[in-house]
C-alpha cells in the first residue's frame, strides 16, 4: 500500500541553478510511522508511511527511481561480524555525495543490477564513511545504503555503513562543507538549520546514530580514518571505541569524547600516509601493534585521497578512498573500491574490471 502524498507551496529555495528536487526526508512518528517530506520541482510533498510500506527516492541522471521499505527504529550496529573465509567482500570509501558515479561503480562490479536491486547474493559490502558533503546527491545514497541493507539481509548478505568525519561533523553541526542544495532544502523546509533534518527523531538520522565507527569484519579491521598508536595505548577496544562515537553523535560531551573525535581519533587520523616530508607517523612496528590488539591481519581505511586503491605496510594496510570525480579531459567517471576473495585482496574499477594489488 502507497502512502497518500499532499502538495504544499515551495518556499523559497535560494539561488540554484536547477529547480530544487531533493529528499525524501523521514521523521519518525510516536507509533513508528514516518511522516516524508520531499521537494520536487515547485512543490514540497509529504506523506504519512508506516513501517513495512515503501517510499519512492526519484530519478537521478542515468540513476533509475526505487523505493525504500520503512523500518522499525534500528538497534546499535554490532561492532563484529563474523563470516566464512570465502564469503566475498566488497568495501567502497568515500562517495562524497556522487551517487551517479557511486551507483556506476555498484553497478559495473554487479553489487547491484541496472535498477538498483541487490546482487552480490550472501557477499557483505562496507561503506567507509563520508556520504554526506561535497557533492549534491548524498541523500539519495543514504537511502540506496539503507535500502540494500534490507535486501541483502534477505539474501544472506550485508551491508555496513560507517560513520566518518564528515557524518559526524553534520550531525554535531559543523555544516562547512554541506553542498549548497542542502542548505536550499533546509530553508525550503522550514527547518532551523539541516541539521534538524538529520536528527535523531528522523528514520535516517537514528539509524546514522546506530552505525559503528570501526567494524570488526573478518580478520579485518575497516574504519573511516585509522587507528593511531595513541589509541592502541589507550587500550580501547572496538566496542569503547564505537560506544564513545554514538555518545558524541548524541550529543554528549567528555574528556574522552573530545580525544576520540580529534585528529589521533578513527575519524580523522591520517598517520599511515607521507606528510610534507615524504614521511608517515606511524611505524612498521605500529602497525603490527595495531593488528595484534584487534586481532585482525589488515586495517582498511578511507579518509585519506589516493590515486588508486594501494597497499601499505607489505599489505597491512589497504587505502581505499580514491575521490568520485568525473576526469577533466575526458569526463568519464573515476572511482574505484577494494574487492577481497578469500585471502586474495583486488582492486575493483569503475569499468568492472578486477586487478590485483
Amino acid at each position: 500500500m502507497r502512502s497518500v502524498i499532499a502538495v504544499l507551496p515551495l518556499l523559497a529555495a535560494g539561488a540554484l541553478a536547477t529547480p530544487l528536487d531533493d529528499g525524501p526526508y523521514v521523521a519518525r512518528q510516536a507509533d513508528g510511522s514516518g511522516l516524508t517530506r520531499s521537494i520536487s520541482g515547485e512543490a514540497v510533498k509529504e506523506g504519512r508511511i508506516a513501517i513495512g510500506q515503501a517510499f519512492t527516492v526519484g530519478a537521478v541522471g542515468a540513476m533509475p527511481a526505487f523505493e525504500v521499505q520503512l523500518r522499525p527504529v534500528e538497534t546499535p550496529a554490532r561492532d563484529e561480524i563474523r563470516l566464512n573465509a570465502n564469503t566475498p567482500m566488497f568495501v567502497v570509501a568515500d562517495t562524497h555525495g556522487e551517487y551517479e558515479i557511486l551507483g556506476e561503480l555498484l553497478r559495473k562490479q554487479r553489487i547491484v543490477d541496472t535498477s538498483l536491486r541487490w546482487s552480490f547474493g550472501k557477499g557483505h559490502v562496507v561503506f567507509l564513511g563520508d556520504v554526506f558533503d561535497r557533492g549534491p546527491h548524498q541523500i539519495e545514497i543514504l537511502w540506496l545504503i539503507y535500502e540494500l541493507q534490507r535486501q541483502a539481509s534477505r539474501a544472506g548478505g550485508g551491508v555496513h555503513l560507517l560513520i566518518g568525519n564528515h557524518e559526524a561533523m553534520v550531525m554535531r553541526g559543523d555544516l562547512r562543507y554541506l553542498n549548497p542544495k542542502y542548505q536550499a532544502t533546509a530553508r525550503t523546509l522550514g527547518a532551523p538549520s539541516y541539521v534538524d533534518l538529520v536528527a535523531a527523531d528522523t528514520v535516517l538520522g537514528q539509524w546514522l546514530r546506530s552505525r559503528p565507527a570501526v567494524l570488526k569484519i573478518r580478520d579485518l579491521l575497516c574504519l573511516h580514518g585509522g587507528i593511531s598508536p595513541q589509541l592502541v595505548e589507550r587500550g580501547l577496544t572496538v566496542s569503547q571505541i564505537n560506544a564513545t562515537v554514538r555518545e558524541a553523535l548524541s550529543g554528549e560531551e567528555s574528556p574522552q569524547i573530545d580525544w576520540l573525535m580529534g585528529p589521533l581519533g578513527p575519524l580523522w587520523y591520517r598517520g599511515y600516509f607521507a606528510d610534507a616530508q615524504g614521511e608517515a607517523s606511524a611505524t612498521t612496528a605500529d602497525i603490527d601493534a595495531m593488528l595484534r590488539h584487534f586481532g585482525v591481519t589488515k586495517i582498511i581505511v578511507g579518509h585519506t585521497r589516493v590515486p588508486t586503491v594501494t597497499s601499505l605496510y607489505d599489505g597491512k594496510v589497504v587505502a581505499v578512498q580514491v575521490y568520485p570525480h568525473r576526469d577533466a579531459a575526458s569526463a568519464q567517471s573515476v572511482m574505484e573500491a577494494l574487492r577481497i576473495e578469500g585471502r586474495v585482496v583486488k582492486r575493483a574499477t569503475i569499468a568492472g574490471a578486477l586487478e590485483p594489488l
